[in-house]
């Protein structure tokens, strides 16, 4: 299992596909599936449904989705090789890992004698603006895919079993002023000072634990980019902030606009141009219960992920993967064999 897990991976990492360049590996990746025997494959852009040529309509459906992309290398770019039990490469946590365990499931796992019928989706643009993600083609294209028990995401998750997720979105925040000589300040009225108390503010606020069902989830908002000024001898008139908010469960944008209104009062104005929903946590699911009690550790999703997709559209959801949430994005990102073996191994018991 060790050997077909690595050479699933290899074969992921081994093929680029930062976002908006996934075509490649989705070509390879659709003629490796459409050549195995028994298995029908629908292709949407870079998007690929897979699912039984001769479902059994009476059993429960599990659909297993992961994203295509990675985001794009580091300077130097990762070689991609193994060293022992450790395997390098862009993607290799985020989560091609994930996608490798979903590759040996559908080639290696003995589908006729297990209890689910399966669906596997292979998508493009996670890693980009939440409305160009692939999974939105798929649902509007392939409704079918929708018609699940339960949706299994392989995002990192270090082989623990993630439930819900925080949602999160970019909030645009403007403070006005009015132009002056930089000589004769008192002549204008400086934005950037004027957003002073705002961003001591965030500086000062600490992250609002929010409790899901047992479940601790933490709402931040982090400033992450601002611009402002017109020249370096003149008072700017503008002065703008990004600020990424990340909100619990069960809280939705109107939640987030009282939040907003509270903090600006009249000091500025805001807009949100990229909003994603929080995932639903979904503990009484019964087989969420059943993949539970295959003895994996329940904790909750401190980050957005595709199982919010889902959850919307009244399919239970959960991140289960063997990549490490601290690995994605790094530098040297990596992920470790036996973890891919674990996974595999809980959900071959789960499936069967």
């Amino acid at each position: 299992m060790r050997e077909q897990l690595l050479e699933t991976l290899l074969f992921f990492l081994k093929r680029p596909s930062v976002t908006g360049g996934e075509k490649d590996l989705c070509d390879d990746l659709e003629a490796r599936i459409g050549g195995a025997s028994g298995w029908e494959v629908q292709r949407i852009s870079n998007n690929l449904m897979v699912r039984r040529r001769e479902p059994d309509p009476s059993r429960r459906r599990v659909v297993f989705a992961g994203h295509l992309d990675t985001v794009p290398q580091p300077e130097e770019s990762i070689e991609v090789r193994v060293e022992g039990d450790v395997v390098f490469g862009r993607g290799a946590s985020d989560m091609k890992a994930g996608d490798a365990v979903m590759l040996a499931l559908l080639e290696g796992f003995d589908w006729n004698a297990g209890r689910f019928e399966p669906v596997f989706v292979f998508y493009e643009r996670e890693e980009g603006p939440y409305a160009e993600n692939g999974l939105e083609a798929v649902f509007a294209g392939s409704p079918w895919v929708l018609e699940a028990d339960l949706a299994i995401v392989p995002e990192p998750t270090e082989g623990a079993l993630e439930v819900g997720c925080v949602g999160t979105c970019q909030v645009e925040v403007t403070f006005r002023g009015k132009s002056a000589h930089a000589a004769r300040p008192w002549q204008g009225e400086n934005a950037i000072t004027r957003a002073g108390r705002f961003l001591a503010a965030l500086h000062d606020r600490p992250a609002n634990e929010v409790v899901v069902d047992g479940l601790p989830f933490y709402e931040v908002l982090t400033p992450t980019t601002a611009r402002g000024g017109r020249a370096k001898n003149v008072v700017p008139d503008s002065f703008w902030i990004n600020v990424n908010h990340r909100f619990a469960p069960g809280k939705d944008v109107e939640d987030v606009k009282r939040l907003f209104d509270g903090l600006l009062g009249d000091e500025a104005t805001y807009e949100i141009p990229d909003y994603a929903p929080s995932g639903s946590v979904d503990l009484d699911n019964p087989l969420m219960r059943e993949l539970i009690e295959t003895g994996l550790e329940v904790r909750p999703k401190q980050a957005w992920t595709d199982v919010a997709r889902f959850a919307e559209r009244g399919v239970p959801a959960v991140n289960f993967g063997p990549g490490s949430p601290s690995q994605a994005h790094q530098d040297a990102e990596h992920a470790g064999l036996p973890l891919l073996e674990e996974c595999y191994g809980r959900l071959a018991s789960f499936l069967s």
